[in-house]
């Protein structure tokens, strides 16, 4: 595993890319994640297709996890992709983008940095892809962190069954 270097990293946390080690890690911090966010009626489901996700995911060179930890805990987490030839972007000339997903940071951690780091180590790996787009999906509780990140909402989801 590599330890990524950020050179305002407060001293109580560090930051790295996820390997195949880190998959059931990752997967139980996800659980959380769809505990606090999924409709009651999508968590089992979300839940069950998580381990093949990021067993695939860990294994893709167009995706990367970035994961935060403190005293060999994990605290954080945020997946970043590079999406390509995907409908929603067939009239952009490079047919790419970058979409960042499945941010979690556990509530203890919050306000204290560690999204916003992990946010910019997502959009500097974007850079280094050659992706200039990004976007991303907001739970509704968390818009005002990605507005001060300077993300602009540019659609509404909307979702019917």
């Amino acid at each position: 595993m590599v330890l990524v270097s950020i050179e305002e990293s407060p001293p109580d946390f560090h930051v790295r890319v996820a390997g195949p080690a880190d998959h059931a890690q990752v997967v139980a911090l996800l659980e959380e994640l769809f505990d606090e966010i999924a409709p009651p009626e999508d968590r089992a489901s979300c839940k069950q297709a998580l381990g093949p996700d990021i067993a695939q995911a860990l294994a893709s060179p167009d995706v990367r996890l970035f994961l935060a930890e403190h005293q060999g805990q994990l605290i954080a987490l945020v997946r970043v992709d590079v999406l390509s030839n995907t409908a929603a972007f067939r009239l952009r000339a490079d047919r790419r983008c970058g979409y960042i997903d499945q941010m979690v940071v556990r509530p203890a951690w919050r306000r204290r940095a560690v999204g916003r780091q992990l946010m910019q180590l997502c959009e500097g790996w974007l850079r280094q892809q050659g992706v200039s787009h990004c976007m991303l999906h907001a739970a509704p509780k968390a818009l005002s962190f990605y507005t001060r990140a300077g993300y602009q909402s540019t659609r509404e989801l909307f979702k019917k069954l």
